[in-house]
Parts: C-alpha cells; structure tokens; sequence
C-alpha cells in the first residue's frame, strides 16, 4: 500500500495504483469471468453497468489526474469511488454471488493504510452506503432487527479491519522511519569514521573475527606498501620488516600483524620496515573488540611512524657514547697529571697541596659524570653472565660510595645475608646499586640515615634503597627513568648530574628481566631493584 509520507511524483502516483487500485481491478476481473461464465444475463443489469462504470471512471482517473500535484489525501477519491461501485454490484448480483461485497475489502483496506486516520470515516460512509443501497433502491428502510444488524455489519466489519490496518500502518511507518534513521546514522558514523581514520597521523586497521580486513585508511595503505604486505588476504606477511639493528629480518610467525591477530601483546618497541634507503620505524600496538557476551567481533591494529625519534634517539645515543669517550681520555691523562704534580710537591708547600686537593676533587666529579654517560652508552649492550654472591655485592658497592662521598661514611647501613648467589652481570648490578646509593646520598637530607637491604623474594633478589628527605611528586616519578631527566629539585638545589644514574638501574633491572620501582612520601623514599636469581634471557 502507499504511504502519503513518500516523496510524491509520477512514480508515486504509479506506485500508488498499483499497489492499491491493481489488486482490487484483478479481483474485479475475476467478477467479470464469472458473470460470463456462470450468469451471463446479469452483465446488462443497469447497476452492474454502472458499477463498472464508476470503476473505469476511478481508474481513469487515478491515471491520468496528477494526484501528486494536490494534496496527498485527494487520492483517497479513488477508493472511495471503488466502495461506491461496489454498492451498486452488490444491488443487482448479491443473490447470485453473495461474496461480491467482500470486495469492498480491498478499498476499505487501501483508505485505513494509505491514508491518514481520518480516511477510515470514508471506508465506514462507503460501508454503510453499501448496505442501505438496495433499501433506497426499493425505497423500504429495513423493517426488523435482523435487518438492522446486517445493515450495520459490514460497517463494523470495515471499521475493525480498517482500524487493524490503520494501527499495523502507523506501525510499519514508525519502523520504516526509525530504519532510515538509523540507516542513515549508520552512513554519517561510516562517513565520519573514514574521515577520522584518515585524519589519525598512525596507520589504523580493522580486521574481523576471521582475519580479513574491514578497513584501512591512508597510512595503513602506504606502510603495508612499503613492507610489502599484501591487505587484501591472509597472512599478512611481510618482505621487509626488520629487528632494531635494521638488518635482522624478522620471521613470519614474529611479525607484528600476525601476532596481532592471534591476540598477542604488541611490546617489542621499534621495528623498522622497508627496503635498505626507505626504512620507515614502526611501533604497533593492537586490542581485541569483542561484544558485551565476550563474542569476538575483530582485531584493532595501529601502527605509528616514529622514525623522527628514532633517528633523533640515535643521534642522541651516538653523541653520548662520542662524548663520553672523548672525554675520558683526556681527564685519564688530567688524573695521571695529578699524580706526578702531587709526587713533586714538597710535603711542606701546604697552598700548592690544596689547589692540588681541589683539582682533584673536581676532576673526580667529572671523571663521575665520564663514567655515568659511558654507563649510559653501553646500557644496552649484551649481559655477562656469571655466579655473583649479591650479598657480598652490595657491601663493596655500599665501600666504594663511603669512600667516594666521605661525609656519607656514617650514616649508610646495610642489611643482607650472609651469602646470595645468583646468575648475575655482577659488574652491571653493581653500577646499578651504586647509582641507587649516590642518588640516597645527593637527594638525602644531611645527617639522616641511608639504609640498604637486600633480601630474597621467591626467585628473585630485591634490593631496597631508602632515604629521608624531600617527596618525590607522582608526576616525576613516572619518569626519573628517562634519559637526562632531573627533578625541578634537583635543579634548583643545583645537585650534580646529568640524570642518568636512574636511567642505568633501570636498562639493568630490565636487561635482567627484573624491574625497579620507587615509593616516595611523608619524607621518606625507597627504590628497590629486583632480579631474577635464576639466568634470565635478554630482553628483544
């Protein structure tokens, strides 16, 4: 049936009598058959001529008025016209074919779901028309009561099935109404996911529960070119995706996209992808989507260009590892210096003695810092793995610090077993006690205890640091493990360094598959550094 909220033209008119004239001229056909047929002398009856009549005439209409011109509910004269022929059938066939009546039905039907809810009082007037016809026609209104009801049954009758029709129309509208809505809500989110995909400065795929991709945006189809993957089916593999030292191809099962489809973590840093000349690093990182009942509905992987960083991590990395051996030779030969100045200095030129002691002492703090940035270089550099007693580990490295900070001599305690072994780069874990004890010793308040402890936790050897002095602020801690990062008090009480003592307990923690942490409040900070007692492959 029509609906009088459609756009309205030519083809609506069209739609509309076929949808609701055309049933109603077939079953008028079949009418005709059966007069032929079965009761040929009742086709010249004078209602039935006009009966059909006023059907030609509604048809014609229907056709040729441009209905869609006017407004919708003068369309409704069609049916209207159709109950009225009806009528007059029914007056002269109604002893022959008592169902001739029924087809009002289809008017009726067209009026109540076509139309507005008033158009349901034409179908009821046509009704009523239809019934009292023969009564005007033989001008005797009906007499007994059981007249009475049969005039006013098929009035009901059209009143119910028009209301029914009526309800399951505004129904049908009001889904049809919300499916658009909702349709075009789903092309407005498709639009503006595209558009925010393409706007993301990273490569963002979507992949479905079985692997094959939903979609991709620009980035995405620019980095899978330069790796040589192929998006279009699985496995995803790529040509060229290299390890870190961007040499190293990396296998098919360890590529980042098949893992990510097997819902693998993605935290292996960098990745360089390309050919040698075009290398591009990549870090990824990709989540699961699945439905509120856990259901799998697909794969979200990102991937972001961090190439700038990388090459500006580089840069950094190979000027430090540049400054740092470039300065140590010459402060070696400023210290060997000292050494002869200090054998020929009479033992009784007190002045020359002391400028000696403070050139000493200077160059020992810079010799320090030499030191923390080769510390720093070669943090990355392989593990050397051997039997280490901890405990005695700790107290040489607890000796070297009292020896190196004097003033701190009395105030370090320490507290460990009599012996922890463990597969250990003793040379590594002892720089990283010793820069936990130098920055208990710098950051401290003076005269208050430093206490070290190491103890034995399942598997692993902690090492606690703990020292009273000023809090450190939540927001520093998340990263006094950064390469040359120093505190606002570290800075403003003009503490010596370049923030990298930190950097090397934690590349030491990490290199061992262990970890460091720091709790700081009501003036007291511990960091403690954890190891596996048990050798521990290198992290990737």
């Amino acid at each position: 049936m029509p609906s009088m909220l459609e756009d309205r033209d030519v083809r609506w008119r069209m739609r509309a009598l076929v949808r609701g004239q055309l049933p109603f001229l077939l079953a008028v056909l079949y009418l005709v058959v059966a007069l032929a047929v079965a009761a040929p002398h009742l086709l010249g009856a004078p209602w039935v001529d006009v009966g059909f009549g006023i059907i030609i005439v509604a048809t014609i209409a229907g056709v040729a008025i441009p209905w869609e011109r006017l407004a919708a509910c003068w369309l409704a004269v069609v049916p209207i016209l159709d109950i009225v022929a009806v009528g007059f059938l029914r007056a002269d066939l109604i002893a022959t074919f008592g169902w001739v009546g029924g087809l009002a039905l289809l008017p009726i039907l067209w009026l109540a779901y076509g139309f507005a809810w008033y158009a349901i009082f034409g179908a009821v007037i046509g009704a009523v028309f239809i019934t009292l016809l023969p009564y005007l026609l033989d001008q005797a209104p009906p007499g007994t009561a059981q007249e009475w009801f049969n005039v006013l049954g098929l009035p009901m009758l059209s009143v119910g099935i028009g209301v029914v029709a009526m309800l399951a129309s505004q129904r049908l509208r009001r889904s049809a109404r919300a499916t658009r809505e909702a349709l075009q809500a789903s092309r407005d989110g498709e639009i503006l996911l595209a558009d925010v995909l393409n706007t993301v400065n990273a490569a963002v795929v979507h992949f479905d529960a079985d692997g094959r991709l939903v979609a991709a945006n620009g980035h995405a189809a620019r980095l899978s070119a330069l790796a040589g993957i192929d998006l279009a089916a699985p496995p995803y593999i790529a040509s060229a995706v290299f390890d870190a030292d961007r040499v190293t191809p990396v296998p098919p099962d360890r590529q980042i996209v098949p893992r990510a489809l097997r819902g693998e973590e993605l935290d292996d840093g960098i990745s360089w992808i390309g050919p040698p000349g075009q290398q591009m690093a990549v870090v990824a990182s990709a989540r699961r989507v699945r439905r509120d009942n856990g259901e799998l509905l697909g794969t979200v992987f990102i991937a972001y260009d961090v190439t700038d960083i990388a090459h500006a991590a580089e840069l950094r990395e190979q000027f430090l590892e540049t400054v740092s051996h470039e300065l140590r030779t010459p402060m070696t030969g400023i210290l060997g210096f000292l050494d002869l100045l200090e054998e020929e200095t009479p033992s009784d030129a007190d002045k020359q003695r002391e400028y000696l002691a403070v050139v000493r002492r200077r160059s020992a703090d810079l010799m320090d810092r030499v030191r923390e940035m080769l510390a720093a270089a070669e943090s990355d550099a392989p593990l050397r793995l051997g039997t280490v007693d901890v405990a005695a580990l700790v107290d040489r490295a607890v000796a070297v610090v009292e020896d190196a900070h004097p003033e701190a001599g009395r105030r370090i305690t320490a507290a460990a077993p009599q012996e922890v072994l463990a597969t250990v780069d003793g040379a590594r874990l002892s720089q990283a006690v010793r820069e936990l004890l130098v920055n208990a010793v710098k950051f401290g308040d003076p005269g208050t205890p430093i206490a070290v402890e190491l103890a034995v936790d399942g598997d692993h050897a902690r090492i606690a640091v703990a020292n009273t002095g000023p809090d450190i602020l939540p927001e520093e801690q998340t990263r006094l493990y950064d390469r040359f990062y120093r505190t606002p008090q570290a800075m403003s009480r003009a503490i010596q360094g370049f923030g990298l003592g930190l950097t090397v307990v934690a590349a030491t923690a990490h290199a061992h598959g262990g970890e460091v942490h720091v709790a700081s409040g009501s003036g007291r900070t511990v960091f403690t550094l954890e190891v596996p007692i048990a050798p521990a492959p290198p992290s990737t």
